[in-house]
C-alpha cells in the first residue's frame, strides 16, 4: 500500500491482515489506531503522568513521596479539626514507617491523607517522582481540586494540569459521557477511543469508530483511493483532527496509527511566482538558494501562503521583512495570504532577506512553540550584497593611562588604576573604527540629575560632583550602527580617591536563627535582624525588603533605620521562593551602588 500523508507519521504494530485473490475477497482489509499528536499536552505533563504508568501508588503498599518544603502544599493547623487524631501517622503493615497522614515532627505538612480511616489516601498524594501530584487539595478543605488520578489506580483519569500550575486544564470526553476517552501510550502520543473515522473515496463511504485502545479497522475496502479522516471535540473546546490521503491495493492491509492534529498547517507556498511547493508544514524553511537565484534593490520578493484549520476557525497571519519594519498583519483573501516587500539598498547591508510569518488560530492554544501554531521563513540571498565597515573599539584612554581592546571583542571592561578625587574630574577618550554615520553616548551610573543630556560622541569629561559618591564611579559607553545591529560597549570603572570602606551584609537572622534554617508562620510576628561588618564603625543603616516570587505591592518590609526590626507574616509570604533582601550602607555618605552599600537576599520558608 502507497501512502501520501499530510499528518506526521508514526506506525505502530499490528497484525498483518494477509490477503487471498480477487475471487476469494472483494476488497483489502485496512487496520490502524487513532494516536493524538505529542503536542496536543506540553511535554512536562507528558513526563509527569507518562513515569508513573503502571505503578500503584496506594498507602497499601508502603510507599511514600519525598517532598520538599518550598514545593509542596502545606495546609497547617486546618486538618487537625477535619481528620480524627488518632488516623495521625498510621503504620499499618508494621515497618516503622507511616503509610498515610504523615507529618512533619510538629504535625503540619500533610499528605497521602486518610480521611475516613479505610487505610487508603483520599487526597494530596505526593509521590517521590519529580512532579507528580494525585488529588490535590489546594485550599485545604478538604476535598480534592485537581483528581489528576480518580480512581487511584496510578493512571491519569481526569482533568490533566498541563502547564504544571497544579490548576486544571483539559478534560479530554471525546463523546461527552463525563469519562475521559484516552489513555497514554508509550508511542509517545495519546490513543483516542470512540473516535468516528471516516474512509472517503470513488467508491463511497466507510465508517467505524475506535475501540478502547484507540484501533480501528474496516473490513473489504475495493481497491482505490481515499481520503482518510477523524474529527472530533473534546469536552475543553479544543478539536483534534487529522485528514490522510491512502491509497488501498490489493492483499495491502493495516495503514499504521496515525495522528491526530488541532493547530492549523502550511498546505501550499507560492514563492515569489517562481517555485510553487506542497506539503504539510508547522515550521516552513525557504533559500532562494535551491533555486539558484539572487536578488537585487528595487526587486520585489514576494510569499503567497494557503494555510487549513481543522474547523474553520479564523487565522491570524502576521507576516514582516527582516523584524525592522515591524510586524503586519495580513487578512487572508479564499485562505491564501499574500505579501510582498520590495529591496532596499538598507536591505543589501545583509547577505539574504528574509519574510518572516505567525500564523495561528484563535483556539488560544499555540501547538508549535508556545507562541504561535504555524511559522514560515523565506530567505532571498542579495546579488549585490555590500558588507558595511566593521565596527570597533581600538583602545580607551582614560587621563594618562591607555587600554587596548582585544580584536573582535564587542564589550570592553576598563580597570582605572588611578583614582579620582571626589570632587576631581578625567578625560575620557574612545577610539573607533567604522562607518561614521554610528551614534555613540556615554552614560554615569549613579549622576545626581537624572533628566540631564546623555553626553554623545567618543570624548567625555567626567566631573565627580555629577554623580553621587561612590567608592568606585562606573561609566558605559555604547556605539552602534542600528539597535538590532552590531554593537560595541565599554564599561569603565574609576575608584575614588579614598581610605574609607562600604559596610558588608554577612547574614540575616530570624529570632536569632539563620534566615534559611527558619520555617516562619503566617500571622506571627519575628524579630528580622540584619548582621553585617563595617570597618570604620560608622553608623550603620538597615533597610529590608520582601522579594523572590512574591507580587505583592509593599515589599518595603522597613525603610533606612534600624538593623533590628519585627515583622508579621502575611498570607501572601507562603509562596515558592520567597525571600527577604538585606540593604545596609554606613553614614560616611559614599555608596558602592545608588543609595547602599551592599544588598544580600536570604530564601525564608512561609507556611499558612
Amino acid at each position: 500500500m502507497k501512502k501520501a500523508l499530510f499528518v506526521s507519521f508514526a506506525v505502530c504494530a499490528l497484525t498483518a491482515c494477509g490477503g487471498g485473490s480477487e475471487s476469494e475477497q472483494s476488497g483489502s482489509q485496512v487496520l490502524g489506531s487513532v494516536v493524538a499528536d505529542a503536542y496536543l499536552f506540553d511535554d512536562k505533563a507528558l513526563a509527569r503522568v507518562n513515569s508513573r504508568r503502571g505503578t500503584n501508588y496506594s498507602a497499601e503498599n508502603g510507599e511514600q513521596g519525598e517532598s520538599e518544603l518550598a514545593t509542596w502544599h502545606v495546609c497547617g493547623d486546618t486538618y487537625n479539626s477535619l481528620i480524627a487524631e488518632n488516623l495521625y501517622n498510621q503504620d499499618y503493615d508494621q515497618d516503622g514507617v507511616a503509610d498515610t497522614n504523615l507529618t512533619d515532627e510538629k504535625g503540619n505538612l500533610y499528605y497521602n491523607i486518610d480521611l475516613n480511616g479505610d487505610k487508603l489516601a483520599e487526597l494530596n498524594t505526593l509521590t517521590s517522582r519529580e512532579g507528580i501530584y494525585l488529588n490535590v487539595d489546594m485550599n485545604c478543605d478538604a476535598a480534592a481540586d485537581v483528581n489528576i488520578d480518580n480512581n487511584f489506580d496510578g493512571i491519569s483519569d481526569l482533568n490533566i494540569d498541563v502547564d504544571g500550575d497544579m490548576v486544571a486544564d483539559r478534560l479530554i470526553d471525546i463523546d461527552g459521557d463525563g469519562k475521559p476517552d484516552f489513555s497514554y501510550t508509550d508511542s509517545d502520543g495519546v490513543s483516542l477511543a470512540g473516535v468516528k473515522v471516516l474512509l472517503q473515496g470513488k467508491y463511497g463511504e466507510f465508517e467505524t469508530t475506535t475501540d478502547d485502545n484507540g484501533k480501528f479497522s474496516f473490513e473489504r475496502i475495493p481497491t482505490g483511493s481515499y481520503t482518510l479522516k477523524a474529527d472530533d471535540v473534546a469536552l475543553d473546546g479544543s478539536n483534534i483532527w487529522t485528514r490522510t490521503i491512502v491509497e488501498i491495493e490489493e492483499f495491502d492491509d493495516s495503514i499504521g496509527a496515525f495522528r491526530m492534529h488541532q493547530d492549523p498547517i502550511i498546505t501550499q507556498v507560492n514563492v515569489n511566482n517562481e517555485q510553487t511547493l506542497t506539503g504539510l508544514w508547522q515550521d516552513f524553511t525557504w533559500y532562494s538558494s535551491d533555486i539558484e537565484t539572487e536578488y537585487a534593490i528595487g526587486d520585489t520578493v514576494s510569499v503567497e501562503v494557503i494555510v487549513e484549520d481543522p474547523n474553520q476557525r479564523p487565522i491570524t497571519a502576521k507576516f514582516s521583512a527582516d523584524l525592522e519594519l515591524g510586524t503586519e498583519e495580513i487578512i487572508a483573501a479564499d485562505g491564501v495570504f499574500k505579501y510582498q516587500h520590495q529591496i532596499t539598498e538598507k536591505d543589501a547591508e545583509e547577505y539574504m532577506v528574509s519574510i518572516m510569518a505567525e500564523l495561528s488560530n484563535d483556539d488560544g492554544f499555540f501547538g508549535l512553540n508556545g507562541m504561535t501554531d504555524v511559522q514560515l521563513g523565506a530567505q532571498f540571498m542579495m546579488a549585490d550584497y555590500v558588507e558595511t565597515e566593521e565596527l570597533e573599539v581600538e583602545s580607551v584612554t582614560v587621563g594618562d593611562e591607555v587600554f587596548d581592546n582585544p580584536p573582535d571583542s564587542t564589550y570592553m571592561l576598563v580597570e582605572v588604576q588611578q583614582p579620582i578625587a571626589i570632587d576631581g574630574s578625567v578625560q575620557i577618550d574612545i577610539e573607533v573604527t567604522g562607518p561614521d554615520e554610528r551614534i555613540a553616548n556615554f552614560y554615569v551610573i549613579g549622576i545626581k540629575d537624572s533628566f540631564a543630556p546623555v553626553p554623545k560622541g567618543d570624548s567625555f569629561l567626567f566631573e565627580a560632583d555629577t554623580a553621587y559618591p561612590q567608592y568606585i564611579y562606573e561609566i558605559q559607553y555604547g556605539t552602534y550602527l542600528d539597535y538590532l545591529d552590531e554593537r560595541e560597549e565599554v564599561v569603565i570603572k574609576i575608584p575614588l580617591d579614598t581610605k574609607l570602606k562600604p559596610a558588608i551584609v554577612n547574614n540575616l537572622l530570624i529570632n536569632g536563627v539563620v534566615a534559611t534554617d527558619v520555617m516562619a508562620r503566617v500571622g506571627h510576628t519575628y524579630q528580622l535582624q540584619g548582621l553585617y561588618s563595617d570597618p570604620q564603625n560608622d553608623v550603620v543603616e538597615c533597610r529590608f525588603e520582601k522579594a523572590g516570587n512574591h507580587s505583592a505591592l509593599d515589599s518595603v518590609i522597613s525603610d533606612w533605620g534600624a538593623c533590628e526590626v519585627d515583622y508579621t507574616f502575611k498570607a501572601e509570604d507562603a509562596v515558592d521562593q520567597f525571600n527577604i533582601t538585606v540593604f545596609v550602607r554606613n553614614s560616611d555618605d559614599i555608596v558602592v551602588w545608588q543609595d547602599y552599600d551592599d544588598a544580600k537576599w536570604y530564601d525564608v520558608s512561609v507556611t499558612k
